[in-house]
């Protein structure tokens, strides 16, 4: 049995990979690249894996700590602090934004965070990962614009 929708579909695949290209060249006209850590969770630390980093590529940045089309993974808070992101994403797996936000106030305390670029100059971001950033599908657009207009605003 099948759904008879191929034409809708393949509309959407359409302009999916249309959204994806226009942030893709708009991106690649630009010449800096913000380091970001795209956090998946707070305590311990975890970097982001799987779509996140490749994600953060295509919206103009750069993620050190990210492990492209891997599992994401527990890392060291000196890592962070090393790396020295310009821009911290808090795309806290299973999280909404009120969620997100209290683990921000938990992260706020982490030794050294102030000392962190993307504190220093308030480039610490809450996302709805739950909504966008958490679960494949087409919604990851979404992300990707959303990740953007974080990198950069103009």
């Amino acid at each position: 049995m099948t759904c008879d929708v191929r034409e809708r579909a393949e509309k959407l695949i359409v302009n999916l990979s249309e959204r994806v290209e226009n942030v893709r060249k708009r991106a690649a006209t630009i010449p800096d690249r913000p380091r970001c850590f795209l956090m998946e969770w707070v305590d311990p630390p975890f970097c982001s894996g799987h779509w996140g980093p490749e994600l953060v590529e295509i919206a103009g940045g750069h993620d050190s700590l990210g492990r492209k089309h891997q599992p994401s993974a527990q890392i060291e808070w000196q890592q962070v602090l090393d790396a020295r992101p310009e821009i911290i994403v808090l795309a806290l797996c299973g999280y909404d934004i009120d969620r997100a936000r209290r683990d921000y106030e938990l992260l706020r305390r982490f030794p050294g965070f102030g000392s962190i670029p993307a504190a220093d100059s308030g480039q610490v971001y809450v996302v709805n990962a739950s909504a966008y950033f958490a679960r494949p599908g087409p919604r990851i657009v979404d992300s990707l614009e959303i990740l953007a207009g974080i990198l950069h605003p103009s």
